[in-house]
């Protein structure tokens, strides 16, 4: 026995050459040998619509009707109508290969694929040789010839605005006449604006164009008319430089949209007339043409059988093609013109639009009726025998090939089934056609289900898209995909569905247990249950040879709770299911109907619904919160109203928090925390949710549990982080909080830029209770007016430092732990910069950080000039090397003394004495240092950085300084006094006291510009 796995018996090549989309494409032997009887009925023609009559009729009374019927005037024009791809060019060629031969027969056969002008009249005038019909041939040739696409486009566009402008009003009815004459619609197509528009890719004028030059590609459709997109009515076509007149008549069509559908009509009612005058085929010249050529085959005793595949393709030249093949044959009693039978295709849009004429000329000559190829099977009628026979005609030609079929002719069409190794068990499994050819690689479930979803309305069979978009594809890729073993493969699955509310998908719970048993071949095993297998309601494996065939062995199915339904028998009609077989569990309704949404949902693709989606949602949302035990930083615990205020919704969630893939009134948010697309396990999981929601927890699953349980767990730090951000506790936010409370550690002179990581650490945590400056003196107003600012709000800012990164201990919660080791990396951050321009604060820290950060570097630079002008007149009265400053603090004390016991010291000596007993603790010493200090910045401060500057200015510094300075310059200023006091008393009159003061205070003069200048000659 031949192995079944992974066997092809088609190729590409045939495929392509014998399953064709197009009728008129296959040669004859093809064409027979797939040919399908088509389902027609017949229906009355009431204007320009039908309707149906009930009667069904085949393609042998069609022939029979067209061939025999006999009418009064000899003529007989009857029309096939039918949605694009329906079959009218099949059944116009099934007859065209049906008619037998005959010398009293002229049959003139027009082709869809040929729609050029040049050979419509060809086809037309074809074997007739008169000099009238010579001159048409050469001056279609000459037109068609001189003209490319775009030129053809621009010249039709012109003509057909000459037809409009030559209308009078007389010559229309109705509203039609406002819109007729120079001043009408002919104004639109003459801007060129409003030109440019009609003439872009895709309208119908250079589509019209194209195809009258050129003939038409496989597949590609031709628009039958003018619609409405083709109007240039867009409201930003306006343009400045439009004409007064062409201006006016658009505003008025804009504005009357009852308008816009007669223009259309009128556009399409002078079309013919447009493309006759440009094509030299004005003034009925094909008509006197075709009249030429019945009065020659009626000399020869013949009748013309015309057979037009679509009568869209005699656009221009319609109304004068109609009156020709639709003349009375008898004039006066004698047969002048040869008798004519014309089979024609026409869409059924076609057919309800056309104009008024035409319909007019069709009704007459018809009898009444046409042939319908739009059949509807409708619900329960699934058509699958239909089908089945169909499609296993092209199967078996593309087994067979081209050329074998052409070799045996169309009486004899050869099964390749029959001389197949895998016969039996390929039709067992796969099934065959009533006339014996197989249907592998497709079953009749496999194929409606195909068929229901190509087609806009489901129970339509529309043979163009069943072989080109399902069989051709299909077999295309299924030649290499099962050979590898990936038959059902990611093309099928992407590209064929099942059809909603027509086909049952596989239950959610049987693809949820594929992908358990088989995850590897889980996406094929489902879809070729649902198609092969026609959705079975509990867990199975496929027929043997399916499986076989498709690389997909059997499953254990031992440990299934209920024995699985039996595998479908391929080789007959499929019953509905029993759907008794598995009785639903016994629910509350509401809950049925919600469990069904979500089924759904899962295994048909729906959208879920809101209340469902909202639902799920929220017990997501919820669980992550109720899972979340707070014990890290940064946050202590949050309330729900908290929760929710953070953007963390546990009420009307949000899709930027859950995602539910295809949910209602969402996509698939990318931003979202919690992400949760559509498949079998996740579709369990939600009923699941929805049973728990409802308190139902018989049918809740274990695993669910557990999956919702790592949900959340798995989505706690994004909660955390959503309420971090709420409460602006991120890790950027604390950082800059850390920064904003060593700058105000900076202002109390605590830390300067460059310190120890540890000092920092210390005082970034320091709420600064106990912080003041004993330099107050030599601050600014401006520095401590901002410390005193600062101090004002660190507490709060301090205290929302510790909750954020420390652990609450006791009863009240209070944190005495930080975490070092997450706050010291956020310290060093912080650290990094000592300025907050362009830095976005936190709420918490915006009171303690206003003092530092706008004109800041005003402030510090301001300090650092307030420190050296201290310094600089400090020196003035005591340079360097004065010694040490205690020495002249005492010498100063006895000469005020003396200079008392002489009287000569006036109001001076109480301030100096006053100011004398504030630096009576001065450290004189640290002036060196200080000095040194200022020294580290540059002398112009602007040079500096924030961080250099803040670290010379920050410090502590002496508390005297100022008193320094104010002593010395009041010792100063009574020295001289007091000097000129004794020197006055000295030369008056004789004292020793006088004397010894003048000695003390010339010595302490001396001793002071002494030192001033060794201190000059010591820089």
């Amino acid at each position: 026995m031949t192995d079944f796995k992974r066997y092809v018996c088609w190729d590409v090549e045939n495929v392509i050459s014998t399953i064709q989309t197009e009728a008129v494409v296959a040669s004859p032997a093809v064409f027979l040998s797939t040919h399908t009887p088509l389902s027609i009925q017949r229906s009355r023609i009431n204007g320009r619509s039908f309707s149906p009559t009930g009667e069904s009729v085949t393609e042998e009374d069609i022939l029979d009707d067209f061939l025999n019927r006999r009418t009064n005037t000899r003529t007989l024009l009857l029309p096939v109508v039918g949605e694009s791809g329906s079959g009218k060019s099949h059944l116009v060629r099934w007859i065209r290969e049906n008619i037998q031969p005959s010398d009293q027969r002229k049959i003139i056969y027009l082709e869809k694929s040929k729609t050029s002008l040049r050979h419509v009249i060809d086809s037309l005038l074809d074997g007739v040789e008169d000099e009238e019909i010579a001159q048409i041939r050469k001056d279609i040739r000459h037109v068609t010839g001189a003209f490319n696409a775009a030129s053809l486009a621009r010249r039709l566009i012109t003509q057909l605005s000459v037809a409009l402008a030559d209308l009078g009003r007389d010559s229309v009815s109705g509203k039609k006449r406002q819109l007729v004459g120079p001043r009408g619609i002919s104004l639109l197509l003459q801007d060129p604006l409003l030109q440019e528009q009609m003439l872009a890719p895709g309208k119908f004028i250079p589509q019209f164009a194209q195809h009258f030059l050129s003939d038409r590609k496989p597949g590609e459709e031709r628009p039958p008319r003018f619609s409405l997109e083709d109007l240039p009515l867009s409201p930003d076509a306006i343009a400045g430089d439009m004409a007064a007149p062409t201006r006016q008549i658009f505003g008025f069509l804009m504005s009357r949209p009852e308008l816009q559908s007669l223009a259309v009509e009128l556009l399409n009612e002078h079309w013919d007339k447009a493309v006759r005058e440009l094509s030299s085929l004005g003034g009925g010249r094909l008509l006197g043409a075709m009249q030429k050529v019945r009065e020659i085959y009626a000399r020869q005793g013949k009748e013309i059988i015309l057979l037009v595949e679509d009568f869209a393709l005699i656009q221009g030249v319609q109304s004068d093609l109609l009156d020709a093949i639709t003349e009375t044959s008898h004039r006066e009693g004698q047969t002048v013109l040869a008798p004519m039978r014309t089979l024609m295709a026409i869409t059924s849009g076609y057919f309800h639009d056309l104009p008024e004429t035409a319909a007019t000329r069709i009704g007459a000559s018809t009898g009444g009726f046409v042939y319908n190829l739009d059949i509807v099977l409708g619900e329960g009628k699934t058509g699958t025998e239909d089908i089945a026979s169909f499609v296993a005609r092209y199967l078996n030609a593309a087994r067979v090939g081209r050329g074998a079929l052409e070799s045996a002719g169309s009486n004899a069409v050869p099964n390749k089934c029959d001389e197949c190794p895998v016969k039996s068990i390929c039709h067992d499994s796969f099934g065959a056609s009533v006339e014996g050819f197989g249907l592998y690689p497709f079953n009749r479930p496999a194929l409606t289900r195909i068929v229901h979803g190509l087609a806009e309305n489901p129970y339509a069979f529309v043979p163009r898209d069943v072989l080109g978009s399902g069989v051709i594809p299909i077999l295309t890729n299924a030649y290499g995909a099962i050979r590898k073993g990936e038959f059902p493969s990611a093309f099928f699955q992407e590209n064929y569905k099942t059809v909603r509310g027509v086909d049952q998908a596989l239950p959610n719970s049987v693809s949820d247990a594929i992908e358990t048993r088989d995850p590897l071949n889980a996406k094929r095993r489902r879809a070729a249950l649902e198609f092969w297998a026609d959705a079975p309601t509990q867990l199975m494996n496929l027929h043997q040879g399916i499986g076989e065939a498709f690389s997909l062995p059997d499953m254990t199915l031992d440990d299934l709770p209920d024995k699985p339904l039996p595998p479908v028998d391929s080789g007959q009609a499929i019953p509905q299911k029993d759907q008794s077989t598995s009785p639903p569990p016994k629910e509350l309704p509401a809950l049925q109907r919600k469990i069904q949404v979500v089924e759904n949902w899962a295994a048909t693709g729906s959208r879920l619904t809101a209340d469902e989606a909202n639902t799920v949602r929220t017990i997501i949302s919820r669980s992550v919160l109720y899972r979340e035990e707070w014990l890290t930083p940064p946050v202590k615990p949050v309330r729900l109203t908290e929760a929710d205020k953070s953007g963390w919704y546990l009420k009307n969630v949000k899709s930027n928090q859950v995602s539910i893939e295809d949910a209602s009134s969402e996509g698939l948010s990318a931003g979202a925390p919690i992400v949760l697309k559509r498949n079998p396990a996740t579709g369990e999981f939600f009923k699941s949710l929805i049973r728990l929601s409802e308190d139902a927890a018989d049918g809740v699953r274990g695993k669910d549990i557990v999956r919702l349980a790592s949900i959340a767990d798995e989505s706690r730090p994004a909660m955390r982080e959503r309420v971090a951000r709420y409460l602006e506790r991120t890790d950027k936010d604390l950082v800059v909080g850390l920064r904003v409370s060593l700058l105000g550690a900076a202002l109390a002179g605590r830390v300067v830029p460059g310190m120890p990581i540890d000092a920092l650490y210390a005082a970034a945590f320091d709420a600064g209770q106990e912080w003041a400056r004993p330099d107050a003196s030599s601050r600014t107003e401006a520095w401590m007016k901002r410390f005193d600012a600062h101090m004002e709000h660190r507490s709060r800012l301090v205290d929302t430092l510790l909750n954020s990164l420390g652990v609450g201990q006791g009863a009240t919660g209070a944190v005495h732990v930080i975490d070092a080791a997450r706050a010291l990396p956020l310290v060093k951050e912080a650290a990094t910069k000592w300025d907050l321009s362009a830095t976005e604060l936190p709420a918490w820290g915006k009171g303690a950080a206003a003092p530092v950060r706008a004109g800041w570097e005003t402030v510090v630079r301001g300090q650092l000039q307030e420190l050296r002008r201290l310094l600089g007149e400090i020196r003035e009265h005591f340079p360097k090397g004065s010694g040490p400053g205690t020495r002249v603090v005492q010498q100063v004390s006895a000469a005020l003394q003396m200079a008392h016991a002489q009287a000569i010291t006036g109001p001076q000596g109480l301030e100096l004495e006053m100011r004398a007993a504030a630096v009576a603790d001065a450290d004189w010493s640290t002036l060196p240092e200080t000095e040194k200090e200022l020294s580290r910045v540059a002398d112009n401060l602007q040079d500096e950085s924030v961080e250099n500057l803040l670290a010379v200015a920050a410090p502590l510094r002496s508390p005297h300084l100022r008193e320094m300075r104010d002593y010395l310059k009041t010792a100063d200023s009574l020295l001289d006094t007091a000097l000129a006091a004794a020197r006055m008393q000295s030369q008056n009159a004789v004292s020793d006291a006088a004397e010894q003061l003048e000695g003390l205070l010339d010595e302490w003069k001396q001793a002071i510009d002494d030192a001033g200048i060794h201190g000059e000659v010591g820089k």
